[in-house]
């Protein structure tokens, strides 16, 4: 089964004000069979908290118990996209949200039934996305399960893979077999590739014969074709599939390595 990517995409203009600290040394990562990472996060000082940190996310998410636990101020109301539809939830502020040595301020995270969290894995209580992730340069260590903070790291190498934001999320511009564009967002939280149709049931699959992400180059990757008419990106590509994955300038670019 295809774990659903949990992706948020807000109507309207909210204001998020947030500031990075010191990042400090490695952070161990659960990462489970489907390649999910899960992470201990401190929300407004309390916790920790079992997060699902997932690159494909625009926004945090909180679970609604965690959310009246935390007594987090209600803030606005917001449409939520998920891979069953659209909705309006709520929208708390999260006065901070820290993962080990890195710290965001004034998190704005739409609010979820745990019911809806629950295929992230036990426990879960929320989504960790890229108005936190943005903030910091890091890499993902999928071989030794730990995530690293890399200030002095850029996208002046042959190997990163620029990347453009797209509401909040950040979207490779790569090619097919046939050079054909195609626009993938990178997804730490998918299972496999996913390709968006608009008119085709979601329970198709396909193949992707070759792709090529910076210096590595990938072959006959199935990937499932879902419903869904997106104008900013193609699909997502799960970064489980390579051994490190670093993020650097603000999600300017991604370098990939097997």
């Amino acid at each position: 089964m295809r774990r659903p990517s949990i992706m948020t995409v807000f109507v309207g203009s909210l204001l998020l004000c947030r500031t990075a600290a010191a990042a400090g040394p490695a952070v161990p990562l659960t990462i489970d069979a489907r390649g999910g990472i899960v992470v201990s996060v401190v929300i407004d000082g309390a916790g920790p908290f079992r997060f699902l940190l997932d690159t494909g996310s625009s926004r945090s998410i909180v679970s609604d118990t965690l959310a009246r636990d935390l007594a987090a101020p209600v803030v606005a109301k917001s449409e939520v996209v998920t891979p069953t539809g659209s909705d309006m939830r709520l929208v708390v502020r999260l006065a901070s949200v820290a993962l080990a040595g890195a710290r965001v301020a004034g998190v704005l995270a739409p609010v979820l039934p745990d019911a809806q969290l629950a295929a992230a894995g036990p426990d879960v209580r929320g989504v960790l996305g890229q108005d936190f992730l943005s903030a910091f340069n890091y890499t993902l260590d999928y071989r030794r399960r730990h995530l690293t903070w890399d200030e002095p790291l850029t996208c002046d190498t042959p190997a990163a893979v620029p990347m453009v934001r797209r509401e909040g999320r950040f979207v490779m511009a790569l090619a097919d077999e046939g050079g054909a564009p195609l626009r993938l967002v990178p997804d730490s939280g998918a299972e496999m590739p996913v390709l968006f149709r608009r008119a085709r049931p979601a329970i198709e699959t396909s193949t992707i014969r070759r792709l090529r992400v910076g210096a590595v180059t990938m072959t006959n990757l199935p990937a499932a074709l879902v419903e869904r008419a997106e104008a900013d990106a193609d699909g997502l590509l799960p970064l489980h599939h390579f051994s490190t994955v670093s993020f650097a300038a603000g999600g300017a670019c991604v370098i990939p390595r097997r």
